[in-house]
């Protein structure tokens, strides 16, 4: 696979003979790499255009500027948005869950709910998906179905399935490295790619030009990180550049059709959703260390090594149904000691210790050390460790609002792309869906024989949670899916309506976005998508070597 950095195109006026494609795959993050990687190796002639380049940089992290003027959302864009090869993966927590069945079904309580096809149909995908992230297995690692999996008795007594079900969180491990997650960039390499893969760096794209009458695509037009811009002529591309960034390219590309690409029925940008998440109560840390150590724990499957399985409660189906709640996952956490012995060795093993300090907290709590051995390679449970602090947090997926959006205002970064303005809004339905989470953990506590937390106050006050809790990297539905153009954005099949070979990948095709954390969910419909592109160049090649008869 051969990687360009845009800006050594020199004082050239064409495009090297290299970029020439099938298809132009905009971005490196988890959809997009995904999808450069299940092309390669084929007939399909890919080109990657890449923000970014191998590193950081200061005047690229400008380009990713927002306005918010709806419910407060964190503005330090790097935790969102990567302009970086590798995308969104390199600030990635590597936390995977697929959706639940209900997620993805239609709602009578969660207006605009339900997707154009079934969980089942996602199922094959998310298998795929495993070798892309990281992970044991693709699905059927998230209910208790994993107790057996991994090798280990579920705890017993248990909750009540009526209320809450057990739900488990599977870590992303990088094969490459011991102490991280999967990072998508570094797969995307002359080594790990075919020759049919074009990797261009330092290319941001400006628009999406569409032919004449807007029903199809010719080309994608990108700047240089000097300013200096390109046109690529090509007949398909599929938008892989997160959240936000997509709805901004599709409503830039308005130099054809009025208001941008996709955006007839006024949707593009619209149906902004994330995750809130925060503390909902907590525990005095020595009454919560019992509590800590049934449900605060991770698990490592004597079956795959060395991931990890985090548990948690969710919302059941049977009450989201009967007290018409959005999905919510709640799970007991817990903060280290400055002077935890664990830290202290991986400071070590990072080669980041400050030595006397490090050494000192490994000496001092030498007898957790030895415990933590029994509970990692015997157990194969989490490390035990010197506790700060034993909290809930809960996390809930939002009710889809029309007018939660983003738009275009006519401040415009250096490149002369205009800059995105946020309106997040949040209901009332979400703090209500963690509140009843609470409530219920409260109650399956005390019949437990557990010691109950003390309810945060907006939680025991029946309030709206507080403002410090802010969106968490996970931008959906604003270039929502559904096979009625009145209702979405794309179609089933992840093309824009109306606009042939134009494609979107990634959350911003979500039309609800449940409480999972959307990074599996990303890459097994981007796996489907990577699918229906390989059939679709086959079926134009076969047509094409038809008509030459």
């Amino acid at each position: 696979m051969p990687v360009l950095d845009s800006s050594a195109f020199g004082g050239s006026e064409t495009l090297p003979d290299r970029l020439q494609c099938d298809v132009c795959v905009i971005g490196t993050g988890p959809a997009g790499a995904t999808i450069a990687r299940e092309l390669s190796h084929t007939a399909v002639r890919v080109t990657v255009l890449e923000s970014g380049g191998p590193e950081r940089r200061a005047e690229m992290d400008e380009l990713n500027e927002i306005e918010s003027i709806g419910w407060p959302r964190v503005m330090d864009q790097w935790r969102v948005r990567n302009r970086v090869i590798g995308g969104s993966s390199v600030t990635w927590s590597g936390r995977c869950a697929p959706l639940n069945e209900i997620d993805m079904q239609p709602r009578d309580w969660v207006p605009d709910s339900g997707w154009p096809f079934e969980i089942g149909d996602l199922i094959p995908y998310y298998d795929r998906s495993a070798k892309y992230l990281g992970l044991g297995e693709g699905s059927g690692f998230s209910d208790d179905r994993v107790w057996d999996y991994i090798g280990h008795q579920r705890p017993s007594p248990h909750f009540d399935d009526e209320k809450l079900l057990s739900m488990f969180w599977q870590y992303s491990r990088d094969p490459s490295s011991k102490f991280e997650q999967v990072r998508f960039g570094r797969y995307l390499t002359p080594s790990g790619l075919g020759p049919n893969v074009t990797l261009v760096t330092n290319a941001t794209v400006l628009r999406v030009n569409a032919s004449e009458s807007g029903a199809s695509v010719e080309s994608v037009e990108f700047a240089d990180k000097g300013g200096r811009r390109w046109k690529l002529p090509v007949s398909t591309v599929v938008v892989c550049a997160g959240g936000i960034e997509n709805a901004r390219i599709l409503l830039a590309s308005d130099n054809v059709v009025p208001h941008g690409l996709g955006n007839e029925h006024d949707l593009v940008g619209r149906y902004l959703m994330d995750h809130l998440r925060g503390t909902v109560a907590r525990f005095d840390i020595k009454l919560g260390q019992a509590v800590l150590n049934r449900l605060g724990s991770s698990y490592y499957s004597r079956a795959v090594g060395t991931n990890i399985y985090h548990l948690g409660m969710q919302l059941s189906p049977a009450v989201q149904r009967s007290e018409q709640l959005v999905n919510c996952a709640i799970w007991v956490n817990s903060d280290r000691t400055p002077n935890d012995p664990f830290e202290a060795l991986m400071r070590f093993l990072r080669h980041e210790a400050n030595v006397y300090r490090d050494l000192r907290a490994i000496l001092v709590n030498r007898a957790l050390l030895f415990r933590g051995l029994r509970e990692r390679y015997i157990l194969r449970r989490s490390l035990p460790q010197t506790v700060a602090a034993v909290y809930v947090q809960a996390m809930c997926e939002q009710v889809p609002n029309r007018e939660s959006r983003v738009t275009l205002t006519e401040r415009r970064d250096r490149l002369a792309m205009r800059i995105p303005r946020i309106d997040w809004r949040v209901s009332d339905e979400e703090p209500r869906a963690m509140r009843r989470a609470t409530e219920f953990m409260v109650e399956q506590l005390v019949r437990l024989g557990l010691e109950p937390p003390v309810l945060e106050d907006w939680v025991r006050e029946g309030a709206m949670f507080p403002q410090t809790f802010r969106d968490v990297a996970h931008p959906t539905g604003t270039t929502r899916m559904s096979d009625d153009p009145v209702r979405g954005v794309v179609d089933a099949q992840c093309q824009v309506h109306g606009v042939r070979g134009l494609f979107v990948a990634g959350s911003s095709v979500f039309p609800t976005a449940g409480h999972s954390n959307p990074t599996h969910t990303i890459v097994a419909l981007a796996i489907r998508l990577a699918d229906a592109l390989k059939a679709g160049v086959r079926s134009a090649a076969a047509q094409a070597s038809d008509r030459s008869r």
